[in-house]
Order: structure tokens, then sequence, then C-alpha cells
């Protein structure tokens, strides 16, 4: 008994430590923001911009996480039937801790923060799995948009035979991404063969967790995600002022996505990768850099800053209790 609340007590202790350092996290970008005067540009593009487009990209945040927590559901059913508002709530726990931590790597730790041990780790992977689904989404889109910009925007005169190498290559790139992502449970099957595995327990084996139908759901709802995000960003860059062909910034947007997912980024210098590349890309079709750089901020701080504020009532409130997260 004494065991147990010395334990509840330490992680109360923890996680008055991750809300204070999020927010003290929070206050310096928001304070950053400011000294760089992106408060006052802001003002001014209110003005004159057109404001319903802003509050569009902010109803689709609900949207937007809300998919994330279907697929999180989605993911633990087998291991544990979890109501899709408790999902809700660990996402935004997650997206709290996550904030200060290099490529969001600490989101895993709110979502599997109620599960015990053994489940912990099954549903660390189970994380890396959704993640997979994401990334597929992000590199495939990626991929496919930075080639289709080419050819139609850039260098309009490639040589046809280019052209059909540069797809075939695509399209190998696209059938091997979806032969890895719908084969995991081989990957899993060996790491249930490791020491630390059998040290705990933990078996990767059931292919509950890895049937097609599972995987194709978490799969769509990637896709789906992806799409809300992505529009998000075109409605933010014309809400300031990027004035370009709509399907041209979509086109922008998913290479923009690609180089965010695979270039290593930390807290304090997110910001500055950030504008980098939407500097670099978007000055392809306005020259209005202040303009890229209010989008991505303000993606920012409706997609991450106004979660994490939320969540920390969440990360608080944790008492590890596996029972919480369950459906009732």
């Amino acid at each position: 008994m004494n065991q147990k609340l010395s334990s509840t007590f330490n992680l109360k202790y923890l996680n008055i430590v991750l809300v204070v350092v999020a927010l003290g996290y929070l206050a310096y970008k928001f304070n950053d923001y400011y000294q760089q005067n992106y408060g006052q540009l802001f003002i001014d593009i209110l003005a004159k911009g057109n404001i319903t487009l802003l509050i569009f990209a902010i109803v689709l945040v609900p949207l937007n996480y809300g998919l994330e927590a279907k697929k999180w559901q989605i993911l633990l059913s087998p291991l544990q039937k979890v109501g899709w508002l408790n999902s809700f709530k660990s996402i935004l726990a997650g997206i709290t801790i996550s904030v200060f931590t290099p490529n969001r790597t600490g989101e895993v730790i709110g979502k599997v923060v109620y599960l015990d041990l053994q489940e912990k780790m099954k549903a660390a992977l189970l994380n890396f799995s959704g993640s997979m689904a994401q990334m597929i989404c992000t590199s495939l889109a990626g991929l496919w948009g930075t080639i289709i910009y080419l050819k139609y925007y850039s260098f309009k005169n490639i040589d046809l035979p280019a052209i059909q190498i540069i797809y075939a290559l695509a399209i190998i790139c696209t059938v091997l991404a979806f032969l890895i992502y719908f084969n995991q449970q081989k990957f899993f099957t060996w790491l249930s063969q490791k020491k630390w595995a059998k040290k705990f327990h933990i078996n990767f084996t059931n292919h509950q967790q890895f049937k097609s139908s599972l995987q194709v759901k978490v799969l769509v709802l990637s896709i789906c995600r992806y799409l809300v995000f992505s529009s998000q960003l075109v409605l933010l860059l014309i809400f300031c002022g990027i004035h370009a062909a709509t399907f041209q910034l979509f086109l922008l947007c998913t290479v923009f996505f690609l180089v965010m997912w695979f270039l290593p980024s930390f807290a304090l210098t997110e910001l500055g990768v950030r504008g980098s590349i939407a500097v670099m890309l978007f000055q392809n079709v306005n020259d209005n850099i202040s303009g890229a750089l209010l989008a991505v901020v303000l993606l920012w701080i409706i997609n991450v800053a106004l979660p994490a504020l939320i969540g920390c009532v969440y990360v608080f409130n944790l008492t590890g209790k596996k029972q919480q997260l369950s459906c009732r």
C-alpha cells in the first residue's frame, strides 16, 4: 500500500515537472514570436485578410487530433478497449510532453502512461506502427508532390525518357513502402525473440495486432489526417497573402511536410528550421517571405501550442491507473 502511494506521489511530482517545463517552453516560444513582431504582422494581416480562412483552419484542429485519437484507439484495441474521448485526452497529453523533445519523441510517453509496464512496451511499438502509416502518407505524398511540381511548374520541358524513369522509381518506392507496412508482423515476431522482450514476458506475435483490416483502417485515417493538416497550411498561406494556385500551394505543402518529417529538429531551433524551409519553398510562387513565415508560425500555434496547453490539464491529472483509460 505504501509503495503504491509512493509511486502515485512520484508520478504526480513528475507530472508537475512536465507541465512546468511544457508551459515554460511555450512561454519562451510566444515571447520569441513577440520579439520578432509576428504579433503586429498578424494584426496587420487580420485587418485586411479573409478571416474565414483562419477560422476554418482552426476548426480543423479538433478534426486533426480527433482522427489521430481514433487511430490510437484502433491500434490499442488488441491490447485494451479504450474510449475515443480517453484516447483523445492521451493524444493531448502526448503533445504537451512532446513540445520540448527532439522531433516530438516524447509524444508516446503521454499516450502509454496509463498502461502497465508490459502493455506500455507493446503500445509503444504499436505507436511506431501508427507513425509508420503517417510516415508513408507523408513521404509518398511528398515524393509524388515533388515529381508533379517539378514536371508541371519547374521543368516543363523535361525529356520523356527521364520522366518515365522518375515515375518508375517512384512507383517502386510506393510498392516497397506498402509491402513493408503490411508485413510488420515479421519484424515484431523477430523482436519477440530478443532477450529483453523475453525478460519482461512481452510477446509481439499476436496476429490480432496486425490484421490487414486494422492496418487498412489506420492507413486510411493517416491519409485523412494528412489531408487535414495540409489543408490547414494551404488555408493559412492564402490568409497570410501567399497568392498562387491552390493546387500549386498544396504540392509545395507536401514537399514542406516531407522535409520537416525527415529533418532532425530540436525544440529551441524548430521555428528557424520551419521558417527556412517555408521561405525556400514558397518564395517560388510568391515573394511574400513574411507571409510564409507567419503561416508556419500560425500552424504551429493552432496545431501544437494550443493543444499542448489543453493537454497540460491531462498531464497534471495522470495517475497511471489503467482503469481510467478503459471504456466503462
